[in-house]
């Protein structure tokens, strides 16, 4: 893997002068993991600067998912609200790092109160649903209001910890909707929770299984995995993608695993905007 080891530069935390701006969106979905009865779902969404509702240009789309016990908001602000992702996007932009794109931070909670009291089991059954709203509801609303490159090579979708997770079910769910994966400090439960440390080689196996029975196996795919070496997140994660890799995921341009490890990383924000500031021009 290309080696990742810039460091975010202070005045990047900083806001800069016409940078991008920050909507809120709304939108009816169903509860997926229960009765399917009627919920009202909120996300948030990063247009950058000079995106003009009259214009024809059209962008890139990144979907980030926030971790156990955040919000649509922990991914934009930080798990303090002392970082800004935000501010570090409009300063890529501004310096010719990366290049103009949509991003769109949404949650896999239904509620506020499953967000506060955070049970782990829910949690876990609630990122292996998500996929459903993400493909009937949100992907639809995004590309319908704004100006998206609306097909997979121009969708990435990653996240943080539980949102990790979600990302695996999200590239074994929808890998006809997105190309472009960003697992970070988070393991697929598909065996079980946290399967990718106690079952690493059936977690590989059943994947690659999930994506044939869908009729997936031909299509192409790029996974960025990235985590601390002092995450708890890291022997799952470690010891999945390196199953992945000798299990054959990883065969060149069109099928591509890239894995790094931060040396002193733990599981917080303050990491993981350096994962993205790396990675993130790389991604499509």
């Amino acid at each position: 893997m290309k080696n990742y080891e810039r460091r975010v530069p202070e005045e990047y935390y900083l806001e800069i002068p016409c940078g991008g701006r920050l909507e809120e969106i709304t939108y009816d979905s169903v509860i997926y993991c229960g009765d399917r009865s009627p919920v009202k779902k909120r996300a948030l969404v990063y247009l950058p600067a000079g995106y003009d509702d009259k214009s024809i240009e059209a962008y890139k789309v990144l979907y980030l998912m926030h971790g156990g016990g955040g919000s649509e908001e922990e991914f934009i602000y930080g798990q303090d609200r002392k970082l800004s992702l935000l501010h570090i996007i409009d300063h890529m932009i501004a310096a010719g790092e990366l290049e103009p794109l949509i991003i769109v931070t949404p949650s896999f909670y239904y509620s506020a109160e499953q967000s506060t009291t955070h049970d782990i089991k829910e949690a876990g059954t609630l990122t292996k649903f998500y996929h459903n709203e993400f493909r009937n509801e949100l992907v639809p609303l995004i590309d319908s209001r704004y100006r998206t490159i609306a097909d997979r090579e121009h969708r990435a979708f990653g996240g943080f910890s539980m949102g990790g997770e979600t990302t695996w079910e999200i590239m074994l769910n929808c890998l006809d909707l997105v190309k472009h994966f960003m697992p970070l400090s988070g393991d697929c439960w598909i065996v079980e929770e946290k399967g990718g440390a106690t079952f690493p080689e059936k977690t590989s196996e059943l994947m690659r299984k999930y994506i044939a029975d869908r009729g997936y196996s031909d299509l192409s795919y790029n996974v960025f995995a990235f985590t601390g070496d002092k995450d708890i997140a890291f022997p799952a994660l470690d010891a999945q993608i390196k199953a992945m890799i000798a299990d054959g995921w990883n065969t060149g341009e069109d099928r591509s695993i890239r894995y790094g490890t931060w040396a002193e990383g733990t599981h917080c924000y303050q990491y993981i905007y350096e994962y993205i500031y790396n990675i993130l021009p790389d991604v499509f």
